[in-house]
């Protein structure tokens, strides 16, 4: 009986290529727009602080500093979330078995 020989496909650069599903980069996709819908928001509170106006105006600053606070918590948790999750689909994506070819 003939055994089919088995051999890793290569790159140009002679890496191996490793099996990433669809399903793999659209999770990934997922992670990097839930990260993207922060920019408009983040813009606002980046011209918050960019308004460098004098004299400043005390009781504003105090009555913003609890909703930007607020914002800023929501993102850094949103963030951090993120990123374990992009550590994570990263660490399964470097485990996946490296495409194999029969001859």
């Amino acid at each position: 009986m003939l055994e089919k020989e088995k051999t890793t496909l290569l790159t140009q650069n002679k890496q191996p290529i490793k099996q990433v599903s669809y399903q793999d980069m659209y999770a990934m996709k997922d992670t990097l727009e839930q990260l993207e819908s922060w920019t408009e928001i983040l813009m606002v509170v980046d011209k918050h602080f960019a308004n460098r106006k004098l004299p400043l105006d005390k009781k504003k600053i105090a009555k913003d500093y609890y909703s930007i606070s607020q914002i800023f918590g929501s993102f850094m948790d949103d963030f951090s979330t993120c990123i374990d999750r992009l550590e994570t689909q990263l660490d399964q994506l470097m485990k996946k078995e490296k495409v194999k070819i029969t001859q």
